[in-house]
């Protein structure tokens, strides 16, 4: 049985987090790593331990099921197994054009 992959930066994890602190991009990190520590590495490479180790973002949750609920828009299911909207409501959304352009 092998050991889990375990990458070469987390002993630098400290050096590369007060790196982005002071916004430095990922090619000076990577070369002062070089420079610094001996540790030849990618760009990409700090990119993905850093993308990795960031803190996710909090799901934005729906309201508790005691308020009012709301009912879907939506008529039954229809033959085909498909949704069908209610009538009235348009099929596709409609976009604002992007720009304005008088011709």
């Amino acid at each position: 049985m092998t050991a889990p992959y375990q990458s070469k930066l987390i002993p630098h994890e400290d050096f590369i987090r007060q790196c982005r602190a002071k916004r430095w991009s990922y090619p000076r990190i990577a070369a002062a790593l070089l420079a610094e520590h001996g540790l030849k590495t990618g760009a990409s490479t700090i990119f993905d331990f850093v993308k990795v180790r960031a803190r996710k973002k909090r799901l934005i949750e729906l309201p508790s099921s005691s308020r009012q609920t709301i009912q879907p828009s939506v008529n039954p299911t229809s033959a085909d197994g498909f949704f069908e909207p209610a009538p009235g409501t348009p099929t596709h959304e409609i976009r604002k054009p992007k720009y304005k352009l008088n011709l």
